[in-house]
């Protein structure tokens, strides 16, 4: 295998947990299982601007915008 080869599986590896993490946090916050003690940021962590609060009422554990969540998820399927 190629260096350069192995770096792509560990990029792809590390993305496929991240979004193991995320789909764990959205699914516990449905069930109002968030941890106390889990900071959520209310601003946006791609364009910093401030979540709306409807967003934050639908998905309490949103760390994206409405927009950036979207870019972000065509990125995503554009990658698969």
């Amino acid at each position: 295998m190629k260096q350069g080869d192995a770096a792509i599986e560990l990029a792809e590896h590390r993305v496929d947990l991240e979004r193991a993490a995320g789909v764990a946090r959205i699914q516990a916050a449905v069930r109002g299982q968030v941890p106390p003690d889990y900071q959520i940021s209310p601003y946006c962590k791609d364009c910093g601007n401030r979540i709306p609060d409807d967003r934050r009422n639908a998905m309490p554990c949103a760390e994206r915008c409405f927009d950036c969540e979207s870019l972000a998820e065509r990125q995503s399927r554009r990658r698969a």
